[in-house]
Order: C-alpha cells, then structure tokens, then sequence
C-alpha cells in the first residue's frame, strides 16, 4: 500500500523531483527545457554585495533570483547584475528574459530596466499579489 506523509523538501527530494520532470519533458518533447543555471556575484573584497541567478528555461532566460544587500543599494550594482544577465542571455540567443516579483520588491527596478508587466496575480496572504513581467532580449529578423 503506498503511504503519503509530509517532510521537508530535502535537497536530495528536489532532485528526484527534478530528474523526475527532466525524463517526462525527453520522453515527450526530446529535450528537457532547463539547462545552464549559473550566478552572477558581486563582492566588495569580501564582503556579498549582492547577486542574480539565472537559468535558460526552454530557451528563454529565467532571472531566478536578483538581491543587492541593503548597503549597496541605489548605487547601480543590480542594473550592473541584470546587464550580465541580460547579456548571457543574448549570447545564448534567448529571445525574452521573465522574471516575477512581489508587489513589495522589485517591479519599478526591472521596468526601468525594460522589462514590461505581462500580468499580475493577486489575492496572495497579506494583500500582496505576483507580478510577471518580460523583456525582449533577440530583435526579430
């Protein structure tokens, strides 16, 4: 008999999960989507000032997870981040980055930056609501 419980998602879990996904996209497409997750990272010596993490997802760039540490904000360092970012995307010819933030973090950034709000999701805990947004990144031939 098959038992379900509850745990943590463990790290070991994930990648079961993951490899899971990965065998059923092959198995249906022949190909599995997700490939090159790498990360941007911005040190003062050696202090973390901040960083974004990237990953091309079915041929597209996935801004994963973009942070400047608090000290270090307004000073240029994430627009600095994001155009490392944008640019591996358009050296691996991705034709739109997306990325999705809440309402209490980062929209006005990435719209300074050209992304454009695709739509938003509210009715989260809190008031808040989930903004996805896009930016062209390839101009059609």
């Amino acid at each position: 008999m098959i038992e379900i419980h509850e745990q943590p998602l463990t790290d070991a879990l994930k990648t079961q999960i993951y490899d899971g996904f990965s065998r059923h996209a092959i198995a249906m497409t022949g190909h599995d989507g997700k490939k090159n997750q790498i990360v941007f990272v911005a040190m003062d010596n050696e202090i973390f000032a901040g960083a974004v993490a990237i990953e091309i997802f079915w041929g597209a760039l996935h801004i994963k997870y973009a942070y400047v540490s608090d000290d270090y904000r307004h000073q240029g360092l994430g627009t600095r981040l994001m155009d490392y970012a944008l640019a591996y995307g358009q050296r691996n010819h991705c034709p739109f980055a997306f990325v999705e933030t809440m309402n209490f973090q980062a929209l006005e950034f990435y719209e300074k930056i050209g992304f454009k709000l695709e739509f938003t999701r509210t009715g989260y805990s809190y008031g808040t609501s989930f903004h996805y947004l896009r930016k062209d990144l390839l101009k059609p031939s």
